[in-house]
C-alpha cells in the first residue's frame, strides 16, 4: 500500500519548516521523508517555464529514488501531461497501479517485452536495433506501437547516428504505412544543459532541427519533438529563441526532485523545493577520551573528550561510504560524520563531554538529518563530501530505507466542501477490498460518540467496504449493508465484540437529500452525541451539525474497473443487498481530512503503518 501524509499549509511558499513527528508516535527506524507537496510545487514550476510546451515528468529508477507510484501521481495531479522511464518493466508497474497517463519506455535490451509494452499502451523509444523486434511485437498483436525516434546528436549514447538517420526514418516511414508502428515523437538528450554556455548545446540542437526536417521529408510527421532536460527547461529562458529548446515537450527528471542541475546555484536560487528529507534516530550517546578511534582504519581519532552518537545508517542504506564529513543535524545542531562510514552506522562527534548523563539520554530517539529542506543539511553538501553528484545522492537510496510520503503544501482539495480547510489531509492508496477494510478498522480506534464523517464515492468505489470495517473496528453487530433504501440503518454495538460498551453506528445514505432540511427530517441530532455517524452522500448537507468531521472521499484508480455503462439494474440492486457492490482488488485513493477542533493537531499516523 502506497501513502501520502498532507498537513495544511501555504502551497505557494517556497520553503518550510523542517516538520518533525512528535517523538511519542511510532516510526520506521529509518525513513526517507518525501513530501509530494514539494513534487507538485516543482512540477508547477517547471511546466510554467516549458509553457506552453508540454511537460514529461521522468520517474526513472523508482522515481530517482522518490517511488515512482506516489511521485507519479502527484505531477500528474500538478498538471504533467506525460511520464517518462527509462525500462518498460518500469512503465508496466505503472500501469499496475492503475496510472493510465501517457507513458514514454526508451531504453531497452534484447530481453524487452515490447509486446507487454505495447499491450499496455506505453509509447517505446527506438534507438537502432529494437526497430524490428517492436515492429514484430506489433504485428503479432495486431496493434500499432507507437514510438519515438532518438537521434543522437552528439552525446553519443543511445540514439540514430546522423549517418544512419536518412535510412531510419524512411524505414519509419514504411513501418508507419504497413500500420506496424506509428511514428508519434522524435526525440534527442543534450550532453552540457547543465553547462549553458558550453557551444555543444548549440550544436546539438541545430543537428536536431536537421533530424526533424529530414525526417518530414521522409513523410513523418511527429506531433511532438522533445529535447530539454531539467537544465535545458532552466537554459531556455536566456536563450534568444526560447523553442528551439523547448520544443513541444520537456522531459524534467531532477527538477521535480528539487535538486538544481547546476553546480553554481542552489535548489533555492531555482525556486525549487527538496523532496526528500533523509531522517532517522539517534541510537547511542557516550563519553569517550580524547584519543579515541572511531570506527574501521580508526581514521578519525578524537581530539579531545567527547561524546558521540551513534546514528544507524550506513552505505546498506546508500549513504556513500566515501562521504566522512557528511552533515548529520540533531536536535537544530548540524554536526559532521567522522571515521569511515560502515554498512550499517555512522558517527558524529557532538564536541561535548559530560552528555552521557540526563542530557544525553534525552538524545536517545531525537531525529537525526541527514539531508531535507529548509534548515537540514542538502543533497548538495552529501554529494560534495561523496565526490559525485546530488542526482547519485537521492537515487541509491536503499530499499530498506522506508518510504514516507507526507505533505507541508495544501491544494484546493484541501479545503472542505464549505470552503473550510483541513486541519490534516491522509491520502492512502489500498489495492484490495481488504486494505479497504484495514483502514477502516485502525480509523475507528480513533472514533468516540458525536463524531460525524462524511462519505464519498461513485457506486462501486467502496463506500460500503469501508463502512464494514468501520464497524468491525468499532465493535457493533455484523450485516452492514447499502442504506439506499431505507435511508439510515442504525447498528448498536455488540457487547460480545471487541469494544464493549462502545458507541452505536449510524449508517446514513443522503444521496436522495436535497438539503440540509432533509437531513434535519431523519433527526440526526438526537442520535449524534451517542454514536459515530457516517453519512454518505453528505458533503454540503450535514456540516450544521457539528463543528467538527472527517471527510472521506473514495476513488476508483484511474482506467480501473471502468464500466461500459451496461450493467443491469438487477445488478446493481444485488451488489446493494450483498453488503457491498464494491469489493473488487482494483486500486482506490482514498483522501481523509480532519475538519475543525475535534481533529486538530497531527493526524492519526497509524492509518500509516
Amino acid at each position: 500500500m502506497n501513502t501520502d501524509l498532507e498537513t495544511a499549509t501555504d502551497p505557494d511558499r517556497h520553503r518550510h519548516p523542517a516538520r518533525t513527528l512528535p517523538r511519542t508516535t511510532r516510526r520506521p527506524e529509518r525513513s526517507a521523508v518525501v513530501d509530494l507537496a514539494a513534487i507538485r510545487h516543482n512540477t508547477r514550476l517547471l511546466k510554467g517555464l516549458a509553457a506552453p510546451a508540454e511537460l514529461m515528468a521522468v520517474v526513472k529508477a523508482d522515481a530517482y529514488g522518490h517511488g515512482a507510484v506516489a511521485v507519479a501521481r502527484a505531477a500528474l495531479e500538478a498538471g504533467a501531461d506525460a511520464l517518462g522511464v527509462a525500462h518498460v518493466s518500469e512503465a508496466i508497474e505503472l500501469r499496475r497501479h492503475g496510472i493510465q497517463a501517457p507513458l514514454l519506455a526508451w531504453l531497452h535490451t534484447v530481453d524487452t517485452d515490447f509486446g507487454a509494452a505495447i499491450g499496455n499502451d506505453i509509447a517505446l523509444g527506438v534507438s537502432g536495433g529494437e526497430f524490428e523486434a517492436i515492429a514484430e511485437a506489433a504485428r503479432a498483436l495486431g496493434r500499432t506501437a507507437r514510438v519515438h525516434l532518438k537521434v543522437d546528436t552528439g552525446l553519443g549514447r543511445n540514439g540514430f547516428t546522423m549517418q544512419r538517420w536518412p535510412a531510419a526514418v524512411r524505414a519509419a516511414a514504411s513501418a508507419q504505412e504497413a500500420g506496424t508502428i506509428a511514428v508519434v515523437g522524435i526525440m534527442t538528450h543534450l550532453g552540457a544543459a547543465d553547462e549553458p554556455q558550453a557551444p555543444e548545446n548549440e550544436e546539438q540542437l541545430a543537428v536536431f532541427q536537421r533530424a526533424v526536417e529530414l525526417a518530414q521529408e521522409a513523410g513523418l510527421s511527429p506531433s511532438v519533438c522533445h529535447v530539454a532536460n531539467t537544465p535545458g527547461t532552466f537554459d531556455a529562458a536566456d536563450m534568444a529563441e526560447p523553442r528551439r529548446m523547448l520544443r513541444d515537450m520537456v522531459r524534467v527528471g531532477i527538477g521535480i526532485y528539487g535538486i538544481s542541475p547546476f553546480a553554481d546555484r542552489s535548489a533555492a536560487d531555482l525556486g525549487l523545493i527538496p523532496a526528500m528529507t533523509l531522517r532517522t534516530t539517534v541510537t547511542n550517546v557516550k563519553e569517550v577520551p580524547a584519543g579515541q578511534g572511531v570506527s574501521y582504519g580508526f581514521r578519525y581519532r578524537t581530539p579531545e573528550a567527547t561524546t558521540l552518537a551513534l546514528i544507524p545508517v550506513g552505505y546498506a542504506d546508500g549513504v556513500p561510504r566515501i562521504a566522512t564529513g557528511g552533515p548529520v543535524r540533531i536536535d537544530g545542531v548540524s554536526y559532521a560524520e567522522v571515521g569511515r562510514i560502515a554498512m550499517d552506522q555512522i558517527v558524529v562527534d557532538l564536541g561535548r563531554p559530560g552528555l552521557a548523563g540526563e542530557e544525553g539520554r534525552n538524545l536517545l530517539g531525537a531525529e537525526a538529518v541527514l539531508f531535507g529542506a529548509d534548515e537540514n543539511p542538502s543533497v548538495r553538501e552529501w554529494s560534495e563530501a561523496a565526490q559525485t553528484i546530488d542526482y547519485e545522492i537521492v537515487t541509491r537510496i536503499s530499499p530498506r530505507v522506508t518510504r514516507e510520503y507526507i505533505d507541508t503544501g495544501r491544494d484546493a482539495a484541501d479545503a472542505s466542501g464549505d470552503g473550510v480547510e483541513a486541519n490534516w489531509t491522509i491520502v492512502l492508496h489500498p489495492a484490495s477490498a481488504e486494505e479497504t477494510q484495514r483502514i477502516a478498522r485502525r480509523l475507528a480506534a480513533h472514533l468516540r460518540p458525536g463524531d460525524l464523517m462524511t462519505l464519498t464515492g461513485e457506486l462501486g468505489a467502496g463506500k460500503t467496504t469501508f463502512t464494514q470495517g468501520l464497524g468491525a473496528g468499532l465493535g457493533v453487530r455484523e450485516g452492514i449493508i447499502s442504506p439506499t433504501f431505507v435511508l439510515v440503518r442504525q447498528h448498536p454495538n455488540d457487547p460480545e465484540g471487541p469494544r464493549p460498551g462502545g458507541p452505536m453506528l449510524v449508517h446514513v445514505d443522503a444521496y436522495r437529500l436535497a438539503t440540509a432540511a432533509e437531513i434535519d427530517d431523519i433527526d440526526l441530532e438526537e442520535t449524534l452525541p451517542a454514536s459515530v455517524t457516517v453519512v454518505e452522500w453528505g458533503t454540503g448537507k450535514v456540516e450544521h451539525l457539528t463543528d467538527s468531521r472527517l471527510e472521506i472521499t473514495i476513488d476508483r484508480a484511474t482506467g480501473a474497473g471502468a464500466s461500459d455503462g451496461g450493467s443491469a439494474l438487477s445488478a446493481v440492486l444485488a451488489d446493494l443487498e450483498a453488503g457491498s457492490g464494491d469489493g473488487a482488488d482494483e486500486p482506490r485513493t482514498l483522501t481523509i481530512r480532519g475538519i475543525g477542533p475535534r481533529w486538530a493537531g497531527d493526524a492519526p499516523r497509524e492509518l500509516l503503518q
